[in-house]
């Protein structure tokens, strides 16, 4: 897929809880992979504190995570 199919997915956990809009995404620039998603969260979707970044988007690690039915799906 090109980044350009994933920006703007909702991204929802496994359970089907949503938990925002995919904004932007970090790639490793040594190895290539990518690995973070940048997520305009809905409103409080954890219990536990997230990472957050400096525009407030949730930082997720991307080791779990796949697309379905036209969303991201994370574990």
């Amino acid at each position: 897929m090109f980044t350009r199919e994933l920006i703007g997915m909702e991204v929802a956990t496994v359970s089907g809880r949503q938990i925002g809009i995919l904004e932007d995404l970090v790639i490793d620039t040594v190895g290539g992979s990518l690995r973070y998603l940048l997520v305009a969260a809905s409103g409080n979707v954890f219990d536990a504190p997230r990472k957050v970044d400096d525009k407030g988007r949730m930082v997720i690690e991307t080791d779990r995570m796949r697309i379905e039915d036209g969303r991201i799906i994370i574990n």
